[in-house]
């Protein structure tokens, strides 16, 4: 190792707090939705890198279109989201 290079000293974790708020159900949710954006995406390559950041986008782009071209609120996308 080169003698400039500084060592970050070791990430001090506090497991037990970690998973006092851990909930198996909330973590699995998590993973299912990245499978069901993996699914849709169809990226082949067994990764899951970056599909969450092209999700945002996405919606965030579906979400301007609808309000500005189709006259919908933002509220409006939120109670149509609260029907599905």
């Amino acid at each position: 190792m080169s003698p400039n290079v500084a060592l970050m000293p070791a990430a001090q974790f506090d497991y037990q707090k970690i998973l006092e708020n851990w909930s198996v159900h909330d973590e699995q949710s998590k993973a299912d939705f990245l499978d069901a954006l993996y699914d849709f995406y169809a990226p082949g390559t067994g990764c899951y890198t970056g599909l969450f950041q092209r999700f945002q986008a996405d919606i965030t782009e579906f979400c301007r279109h609808a309000v500005a071209q189709r006259g919908l609120s933002v509220s409006d996308l939120f109670v149509a989201g609260l029907e599905l």
